[in-house]
């Protein structure tokens, strides 16, 4: 049995290492124990914190969240806010009053009320156990499952184990004595322990019968397994004790803790917590194994902390230590939490003030104050000694340990102040700073200008003429060069080498405003400030610029063993690494990061700006010290606790103008979505407030937001779509939950957002668009046969006056000279003469006719090209006995109306002008398609056109142009040159898309219906 201890044990410690609670060195650890209850950071939540009252149970789940079991209902915390429980899936509690919580390692939550139900809970879904299933109307004290997967309860009509879906009682059957099951609970060996009103057993894993371990036994209302595997019980009536130490006598295990108790807890550190039914708390850090004592309520050797400590009541029933090492009780007003804050405060006396540390042989510091003794003070334990003098100032020069106050100088000698000079002046002044000389003697400022030197004969008097300011220094350092450094108010240092003093201010760089810290290391002083901190290396000034917010009011300055600096600045304790301050003197540029303990780490108050000065100093043992206006504080740089737990993510809660939604794998919100709203937690109760968090919406963000502290991300007007918000967070070491959680949401689409409702609008666009094509192509076409009826009949008109006046005048003209003619004798001269004229003035009248008659030959518009061109070549054939061949090579069935009348004119005017002037025999026409061009050629075989003439036309005449303007009219370029076998050729080419604009696009076609790009 002893071996199963051992190997017990020996998991126990393994387990700690795993899960990152267990200490990572043996100073960590030995902080861990020797803390007393006082110096463990402690909050209480209370009503008015929302925190529920009548606290009966408590567990932690897998996910992080502490549950809290009350007389009223369950509820749950993230460390941040509390939050009553109902199940989403399931159904409702068919209960509400708690009276057990048991969080299995499988995962989930089995809650156990009174009067006989039961209800596990698995991803917001709950099962509910009852009397149908065969559980006894009881109160379950408490619920617990074994490695074989059976799960347990205690209830007060005896123990009952679940098979399947159906509870079953567990009776004698399995050797368990009693009938009433008041607490139960599982020790790191898997065995099975059950209190009942006859005795205290056990069950081993797999088993299918009960051990008595003993009978001696009263009212149980808790069992816990001790670090050595003793078994320890909580009872109403007999208090706290060891029950069971694998057969030996069990009060050799520990002490009796007299007082009534309704639980029990042995921390990681093997620490006892015992809340009390109406006495506080009460904490033993080290049990005497193996001697028995009987320790009452009051007794020193239980560590009390009460309700005039803070805590929320005195009155508690649970307790339990989460996965990061808090202790958390709840109780009848509320939940309290213990943790160890990474600073560990000073036992010191109550009502002290205005500290001044000094390092004491070995380890530990000296304190004085202004009201109090001086103490000697180490990490645990505070000495007091009989000098009552007040302190203002202190410091150690080698072996030497200088005090002064207002009553004078003293050195420690053996560890007990010796007088060594009264004070330079006789009445009341404050010591501002000292330091020895290193010659037996010593530097002292009070509020007196200048400075005092001791030495054998007494006190030497130093007026600084050279400062022009404040004329007392702040602080005084004697560095590794003997050289005095005296730092006063507004950016002023004076050094003191040999004889001589050298001032170094703003003019040198110096922005650090009152000197309140020297820090002397090797090549580099160090020189802390009210607005920062600054290095002076060979004779130069360089500030420090830190990352983020930067540091104010440094009051102290030291480096740690591994050679890091510590800040004692109005933000709290700094810490700055030396290869980033290395790295900050190199580059000029480089802000160096800063890790930051403030009062989430146990800091009380701020750092004194005036005295006493430092507010920093390093103990012999590498611990460092940080006084404060409320306190002292120490920590050990070599055993910083971490938390190595990254903290668990959830969504709580989708919410919009319209509604809440509570959070699933998925979410789908209704159309219309303004401000969304998306609500999340993470589960780190430790420092819950240095939480940190970053999201993202896949699909609308593309990176990472930074969200610090913030727990909802907000989304204005999401347009419709699928969406993945996903969030992460980190603990307060900076730990990341790299896995984080993600949720899917849908913003549904409005009707007019919808792809059928795009594919209508685009429908009925394009019918909009055809329609107003089709009324642009009807106003377009009358307005074109608007401008040709004008023009036909402005050709009309044209003719008809050509034919009434000109036509009529110069054939009674003719007439008139044909008859002056007929009185000339036949055989004269000028009657030839006139013959001839009138021959040609009858030559002119029928071209004029034929010119009269074209223009009024607009009866072709309703036919084709082809046919108007036949008629054309008939009537030449039949007037003028030229025959006109036609030749057609291609539909031009949906030629345009006004190309056609180009043409017809372009060949009407080339075929006159061929039967006119060329003398031709035959004349061909031509209409063909050449390389998406319309070709339209008139090419006789008569006599040939003069280059001149087929450039610049015949004097007076205007059909060559006319040709080449209806051309253009139409976009295509005509030309007229001699053949070289003979003749003349007229030859026209036209784009086919102007010819025939309905075989174009409808883009183009409607492009090209507006007149105006026409005419």
């Amino acid at each position: 049995m002893v071996s199963g201890r051992a190997l017990a044990a020996c998991i126990w410690l393994l387990l700690g290492v795993l899960v990152g609670w267990w200490p990572t060195s043996d100073a960590t650890a030995r902080d861990s124990r020797d803390r007393r209850i006082e110096q463990f950071y402690h909050t209480a939540w209370t009503v008015r914190e929302g925190a529920p009252g009548q606290v009966t149970a408590l567990a932690q789940t897998a996910d992080g969240y502490l549950w809290l079991g009350t007389q009223t209902g369950l509820y749950r915390f993230d460390g941040v806010r509390f939050e009553r429980y109902r199940p989403r899936e399931g159904g409702d509690f068919l209960a509400s009053s708690v009276a057990s919580l048991y969080a299995p390692p499988s995962g989930g939550l089995w809650v156990g009320f009174r009067y006989g139900v039961a209800s596990f809970i698995d991803h917001d879904r709950a099962t509910h156990y009852a009397a149908g299933s065969g559980l006894p109307t009881a109160t379950i004290y408490a619920m617990a499952s074994t490695p074989d997967g059976r799960v347990w309860a205690a209830t007060f009509n005896g123990l009952v184990t679940l098979a399947g879906h159906r509870w079953r009682v567990v009776g004698p059957a399995m050797g368990l004595p009693g009938v009433r099951a008041r607490n139960l609970s599982v020790d790191r060996e898997g065995r099975l322990w059950v209190a009942t009103e006859q005795a205290l057993s056990w069950l081993a894993s797999g088993a299918q019968r009960f051990e008595v371990a003993t009978r001696s036994v009263g009212r149980i209302n808790r069992i816990a397994e001790a670090p050595d595997g003793s078994i320890w019980v909580a009872e109403a009536d007999d208090g706290v004790r060891p029950a069971w130490n694998g057969g030996r006598d069990p009060a050799l295990s520990g002490p009796k803790l007299h007082m009534s108790s309704a639980g029990l807890l042995f921390d990681r550190d093997g620490a006892l917590w015992v809340p009390t039914l109406g006495e506080g708390i009460r904490r033993v850090p080290h049990i005497d194994w193996l001697a028995s004592q009987t320790i009452e309520a009051d007794s020193a050797a239980a560590e009390r902390f009460v309700e005039r400590n803070g805590l929320s009541s005195d009155y508690f029933s649970a307790v339990i230590q989460d996965r990061e090492g808090n202790i958390w009780m709840g109780g009848s007003r509320g939940l309290d939490r213990f943790r160890r804050g990474r600073l560990l405060p000073a036992p010191l006396s109550p009502g002290a003030t205005d500290f001044a540390l000094v390092p004491a042989p070995g380890h530990g510091v000296w304190v004085g104050t202004k009201n109090r003794p001086l103490t000697h003070v180490d990490a645990t334990n505070v000495t007091g000694t009989a000098f009552p003098e007040a302190i203002t100032a202190a410091a150690r020069d080698g072996d030497a340990t200088w005090l002064g106050g207002p009553r004078g100088l003293w050195h420690m000698v053996d560890g007990v102040p010796r007088p060594f000079a009264s004070l330079p002046a006789d009445d009341y002044t404050g010591v501002q700073a000292i330091v020895g000389d290193g010659h037996g003697g010593a530097w002292l400022s009070i509020n007196r200008p200048g400075i005092y030197h001791y030495t054998g004969e007494g006190w030497i008097h130093d007026t600084l003429p050279s400062v022009s300011n404040d004329p007392s220094p702040l602080v005084l350092l004697r560095d590794t060069r003997q050289r005095l450094w005296m730092g006063f108010a507004r950016n002023v240092l004076i050094v003191r080498d040999g004889g001589r003093d050298r001032v170094i201010g703003a003019a040198d760089g110096l922005q650090v405003g009152n000197v309140t810290a020297l820090l002397d290391d090797d090549d580099t002083v160090w020189v802390g400030g009210e607005l920062g901190i600054a290095a002076i290396r060979g004779g130069s000034v360089r500030s420090i610029p830190t990352a983020g917010e930067p540091l104010r009011g440094v009051s102290g300055l030291v480096r740690d063993r591994r050679g890091d600096f510590w800040m004692n600045a109005a933000q709290g304790v700094a810490r700055i690494a030396s290869a980033d301050m290395r790295q900050a003197l190199d580059e000029p540029g480089y802000r160096p990061p800063v890790m930051l303990f403030d009062s989430l780490d146990g800091l009380p108050g701020t750092p004194a700006q005036f005295r006493p000065l430092p507010t920093a100093v390093v103990a012999d043992d590498g611990r460092l010290w940080f006084a404060t206006t409320s306190g002292v504080v120490s920590i050990d740089p070599s055993a910083i606790r971490r938390n190595p737990v990254a903290p668990s993510v959830m969504v709580r809660e989708i919410s919009t103008d319209a509604g809440t939604w509570p959070a699933s794998s998925s979410v789908t919100l209704p159309a219309n979505t303004e401000r969304l709203r998306i609500a999340y937690t993470a589960t780190s109760l430790s420092m819950p407030e240095r939480v940190r968090f970053r999201y993202r919406m896949d699909g609308l963000d593309t990176r990472w937001r930074e969200a610090g502290t913030d727990r909802e991300a907000v989304y204005t007007d999401p347009p419709p779509g699928h969406y993945v918000f996903r969030v992460t967070a980190s603990n307060e070491d900076g730990v990341w939950n790299e896995q984080g959680t993600s949720i899917a949401v849908t913003v549904s689409p409005a009707f007019y957002q919808t792809l059928w409702f795009a594919l209508v609008c685009i429908a009925a666009l394009l019918l909009a668009i055809w329609i107003a094509l089709l009324l642009r192509g009807r106003r377009v076409a009358a307005l074109v046969r608007g401008r040709l009826d004008e023009r036909h009949a402005e050709r009309e008109r044209i003719a008809r006056e050509l034919h009434d006046t000109l036509l009529q005048s110069i054939h009674g003209l003719t007439m008139r000279f044909q008859a002056i003619a007929n009185r000339v004798a036949p055989d004269d001269p000028v009657r030839t003469a006139m013959e001839g004229a009138l021959d040609r003035a009858e030559e002119a009248l029928v071209e004029a006719r034929d010119r009269v008659r074209d223009l009024r030959a607009h009866g072709t518009e309703d036919m084709l090209l082809n046919d108007v061109l036949e008629a054309m070549a008939r009537f030449y054939a039949s007037d003028h006995t030229v025959p006109v061949i036609v030749t057609v090579r291609l539909d031009v069935l949906d030629l345009d109306p006004l190309a056609r009348d180009e043409l017809h004119g372009i060949a009407r005017e080339a075929v006159h002008n061929a039967v006119t002037h060329a003398s031709a025999s035959r004349i061909d026409v031509v209409l063909e398609e050449d390389d998406g061009m319309l070709l339209f050629y008139v090419r006789d075989d008569g006599r040939g056109i003069e280059d001149a003439v087929s450039r610049d036309g015949r004097a007076g005449h205007w059909g060559l142009r006319g040709i080449r303007e209806r051309a253009h009219a139409m976009g295509g370029i005509a030309t007229i040159a001699a053949c070289l076998q003979g003749g003349t050729e007229v030859a026209v080419r036209v784009p086919m898309d102007r010819a025939f604009p309905s075989r174009m696009s409808w883009l183009r076609r409607w492009w090209r219906r507006f007149p105006e790009r026409h005419y």
